[in-house]
């Protein structure tokens, strides 16, 4: 076909050969290989063409020949030249050079040089692109190191501002004018462009967004060195906190220790007496049950000679001869009278209850000294919270959440019209057969430090304290002493109660309360709760001993009280 092609038209076969030529010239010019210098393995200057037909660079073959002892040969296909050959240039394969040079042939750029998924790609190259150095804010594209050379070269567009790539050129933009943001207003401290300059900004302070840029580069330089003084003095007292951190577990180990001893030391005679006591009533025991048994063994002997006796006198009853009767009666029918066992045969020592008894008075005596004197301990161990807080005071609902705590009931102290559920969170009047009733109950829970709870209830009579667990809060009521402090809601309205000493509360009766402590503060709030927070009575004292909450209710059965947990937004 190609033959017909060339008969039929000389004009075809020549573009045919020219496109041909050019397709070929194309193919072997990405053949990098065909090119090279089989001695420096590096492309062709000055080449030259030996008999054999292969190229090499003048310079390598001559310094490949020069070192030949009298043997001239081509280094690929071996073939001898004698004499030695004059080289020449081969004019058309260096001419092909040059165009390989002036295309930039080269190998193909490794991977990392293209435009992954986190980079920016270069907005002129076709097919895979490569990753761009610079962005134009002239021509509004990023360009790769190639695509770039023509911002240097071209002086039109040497002009243009090259920043480092990035994708938000519309920040360099200005919205307004939509033109390149090159300065900025200090009045209006604002970026502007040069259209802004002249229009609502005229008149202004303008400066250079470089030199403004530069300017805050040195007050940021500022800034950064004094964060960099804060961080190290954060460090510091860091340092100190872990060294005061260590000091603190260090001591409480110690002190726990010493406890330990000390409850060990107060152990260990009780003990030794408990052991003495023990040995003494079993010896007493061991010698009461061997006087009882001598004297078992008597009762018994003495029973035997008894039925003994019985059994002779029945036989004497039956003899029919007057005569042998008489004559077999004994002189003295008198048996031993016995008059059955008294307590005073019992030993004394037997008789256990006033031991119990003893023991009893000393297990209450020992039981009262050792809660005065754990009363001092915990008083001392609640001085450990006076320490200064490192959190502000709570403002917000928000902010009283984060102290929230969980509180129960103490089943221990409970009266006997109330029943506890819901883990003994909620206390419910339960008399069936009155009308109304009254019941009370304290948390389990001591309180210290932080801690904020919520109370709410049902009915129209109800009082939520806080105070020491040996207030009169049993006998008398809470606030009725000066270790209780009480807020009461009632049909008539609501009041506070400290020491017998009544304050009204004005405003609407709360349905649902929040109290919050800070024991190391002195401090103790009450809050009605609905949509927000609103102070009833705040409290400021100095607390001397660990902190109970409790629940008074008067009215009919089946009304409760509860603590709200969890609290929730």
């Amino acid at each position: 076909m190609s033959r017909t092609l060339t008969v039929k038209s000389k004009g075809n076969s020549q573009t045919l050969a020219s496109v041909g030529g050019r397709m070929a010239q194309q193919s072997s010019l990405l053949d990098r290989d065909r090119y090279c210098c089989s001695i420096c393995l590096d492309l062709l200057c000055d080449p030259g063409t030996l008999a054999c037909g292969h190229s090499y660079c003048l310079d390598c073959i001559t310094y490949y020949w020069d070192n030949e002892k009298d043997i001239y040969s081509c280094p690929q296909c071996r073939h001898v030249f004698e004499p030695r050959p004059a080289l020449v240039k081969n004019t058309v394969l260096a001419d092909v050079m040059e165009d390989l040079k002036r295309t930039r042939l080269r190998d193909p750029p490794p991977d990392h040089c293209y435009a992954g998924p986190e980079d920016l790609g270069c907005d002129l190259c076709a097919g895979r692109k490569m990753k761009a150095i610079k962005t134009c804010l002239g021509c509004q594209a990023s360009f790769c190191e190639e695509h770039l050379q023509s911002h240097y070269q071209v002086p039109g567009l040497k002009r243009h501002m090259l920043v480092e790539p990035t994708a938000d050129l519309q920040d360099n933009i200005c919205p307004l004018h939509d033109e390149v943001i090159r300065m900025f207003c200090c009045q209006d401290q604002q970026s502007i462009c040069c259209v802004c300059a002249v229009g609502e900004h005229k008149g202004h302070y303008i400066i250079s967004v470089e030199a403004e840029r530069n300017k805050r580069q040195e007050d940021l330089g500022s800034h950064q060195k004094t964060t960099r003084t804060r961080i190290q003095k954060g460090w510091e007292d860091l340092k100190v906190l872990h060294h005061k951190i260590d000091a603190i577990n260090q001591s409480a180990d110690e002190t726990l220790s010493d406890v330990d001893e000390a409850f060990a030391e107060m152990i260990r005679p009780l003990e030794s007496q408990r052991l003495d006591i023990k040995e003494m009533i079993r010896t007493n025991q061991q010698a009461a049950l061997s006087w009882l048994k001598d004297l078992h063994t008597d009762l018994e002997w003495e029973i035997v000679n008894m039925k003994r006796s019985e059994a002779d006198l029945k036989h004497l009853s039956h003899i029919q001869s007057h005569v042998t009767f008489l004559q077999n009666y004994p002189q003295n029918v008198h048996l031993k009278e016995h008059n059955g066992l008294t307590t005073r045969d019992i030993p004394p020592m037997l008789v256990l209850e006033n031991v119990t008894g003893a023991f009893a008075e000393m297990t209450d005596k020992l039981n009262k000294f050792i809660i005065d004197n754990i009363s001092q301990i915990s008083l001392a161990l609640a001085q450990a919270d006076d320490l200064p807080s490192p959190h502000p005071e709570p403002q917000t609902r928000a902010d009283f959440l984060q102290y929230a705590c969980e509180i129960t009931f103490d089943p221990s102290t409970k009266t006997e019209s109330l029943s506890l559920c819901e883990d003994n969170r909620r206390m419910t009047l339960s008399v069936p057969k009155q009308q109304e009733t009254v019941g009370n109950c304290l948390s389990q829970e001591g309180l210290t430090g932080r801690k904020y709870w919520e109370v709410k209830w049902t009915g129209h009579y109800v009082s939520i304290a806080v105070g020491y667990k040996d207030s009169s809060w049993n006998r008398t009521g809470f606030g009725n002493d000066d270790k209780s402090w009480s807020l009461t809601i009632c049909q008539i309205g609501t009041e506070f109660e400290h020491n017998r000493i009544i304050t009204k509360i004005p405003g609407r009766r709360p349905s649902r309360l929040g109290v919050y402590l800070d024991y190391s503060a002195g401090t103790l709030c009450f809050y009605s709760i609905s949509d927000t927070m609103t102070l009833l009575h705040e409290v400021q004292t100095r607390f001397t001993q660990p902190l109970h909450t409790g629940i008074w209710l008067y009215e009919r059965p089946g009304v409760f009280a509860e603590f709200c947990y969890p609290l929730q937004l």
